[in-house]
């Protein structure tokens, strides 16, 4: 009788650790699949959605080289990224950022019959952008040319603005500013980088970057990268 009760009673304990061991597998399966991104790879591979103009990098500098457009980001504030969800929201609200100014600038220096030959930002271990860009201006293009250039990043930046203002005021504002003839603080703030650079190499850093933003964007208006369309 003795024998017959432990050999139940091991039964049902080998059972109840079978069940136990399952349970424990598919929790684990659930909060593997719930996590973020277990490599810093493919972490890099999710930002890289929110900046495709230019290229993403991971490194402690700037790239060096005499062409395209990258933005490195430093380690750190990768790692700062994955363990705080502050940080990391308001470094890929900045990411967004540079992919939106990526766009603007690049029309304005089109619309300015400017060629950029190289653009490289980076965001260091604190979360500060910096950049530094070299221009060439061409002279191949016509005044004609030229002046429908400028309009269609005029209508470039006024669209994006319609899209980020929270309330018809401050649309309002924009529009009675340009009906006024005022330049646009954006295309003004451009231009002084451009006029105080001489050689063609514009440098900005992160008071620079985020005051461009917010003109960009109207002074009240959303933050970088939120509900933008940029089509021309």
């Amino acid at each position: 009788m003795a024998v017959r009760v432990m050999n139940s009673y091991n039964g049902y304990a080998a059972r109840n650790a079978a069940g136990m061991a399952r349970k424990k597998d598919a929790e684990q399966a659930v909060e593997k699949a719930g996590s973020r991104p277990e490599t810093t790879a493919d972490y890099v591979r999710e930002l890289e959605k929110l900046v495709p103009s230019v290229e993403l990098r991971v490194g402690n500098t700037f790239a060096s080289a005499k062409t395209g457009k990258t933005l490195t980001i430093n380690p750190g504030i990768l790692n700062k990224m994955r363990n705080d969800p502050e940080q990391e929201k308001e470094t890929k609200e900045l990411i967004k950022g540079v992919e939106f100014m990526t766009k603007m600038m690049d029309s304005f220096y089109k619309a300015t019959g400017r060629k950029l030959v190289y653009r490289h930002s980076y965001i260091d271990e604190n979360g500060k952008y910096y950049s530094y860009a070299y221009v060439k201006k061409e002279d191949k293009l016509s005044p004609k040319l030229r002046e429908e250039r400028r309009k269609a990043t005029e209508r470039l930046i006024e669209k994006t603005r319609e899209k980020t203002a929270k309330n018809k005021a401050e649309l309002q504002k924009a529009l009675e500013q340009k009906k006024a003839g005022k330049r646009d603080p954006v295309e003004e703030r451009i231009r002084k980088k451009i006029a105080a650079s001489g050689d063609g190499m514009i440098y900005l850093n992160d008071t620079d970057f985020r005051a461009l933003i917010r003109s960009a964007k109207g002074k009240n208006g959303n933050r970088a990268g939120a509900n933008l369309d940029l089509q021309a």
